[in-house]
């Protein structure tokens, strides 16, 4: 048969559990809004980004380099985040292989492991000088400078979603990642949305 015939398929298209209104694009892989807001506050889709998780007992190397529970730090790209006990978690481009390549899990005292997560997660990121009220409205935790500064992280439930949240500001504004069990990721969107709407808040 004539190659020429033969049916190609197309590249698959990894899609978010999150869906926002209007015109998509496919950038790597993955569908992507093009939508772009002006709003006071903006929700973004960040499902794209490759999700790691590490797990390592007390005292292996790997857990003596990461940073401590309820702090990150960055390494090039890859946003590195002590969400919990004994478990971490790296956000960034790129396949999970090279964000783990040159950490120590292999070998010495203790446990570690690492799985990519990046297809059962959602992300998302809000981004507004009043962003802190906003999820203020939605979970306890303190979100004032002096007790959550840039850099730092906890988990919470957050309008009823266990969430883990990253203070990750963007050129001086308030900005906080938002990672959560993908099954809940478009809840989680609709919840900050509907308690946004005093603020402006819009999704892109």
């Amino acid at each position: 048969m004539d190659d020429s015939l033969k049916f190609k398929w197309p590249p698959p298209v990894a899609r978010s559990p999150i869906t926002v209104p209007g015109a998509l694009v496919v950038i790597d892989g993955w569908e992507r809004s093009k939508v772009t807001s002006n709003a006071d506050i903006t929700v973004t889709d960040e499902s794209y980004l490759t999700k790691v998780v590490i797990r390592a007992s007390k005292g292996h190397p790997v857990a003596e380099i990461l940073p401590v529970q309820g702090s990150t730090n960055r390494d090039g790209g890859t946003l590195k985040v002590g969400s919990g006990p004994a478990e971490w978690y790296l956000i960034g481009h790129g396949k999970a292989e090279s964000m783990v390549v040159d950490l120590p899990i292999d070998g010495g005292i203790g446990f570690a492991s690492w799985v990519d997560i990046t297809h059962g997660r959602a992300l998302l990121r809000i981004t507004g000088r009043r962003a802190d009220q906003l999820l203020s409205k939605l979970c306890s935790v303190d979100l004032a400078t002096a007790t959550t500064p840039d850099g730092s992280a906890f988990r919470t439930s957050l309008g009823a979603v266990t969430t883990d949240v990253i203070r990750d500001d963007q050129a001086g504004i308030r900005s906080y990642r938002l990672h959560c069990e993908r099954s809940s990721g478009a809840y989680l969107l609709e919840v900050l949305l509907d308690a946004g709407q005093e603020f402006g808040c819009a999704a892109q």
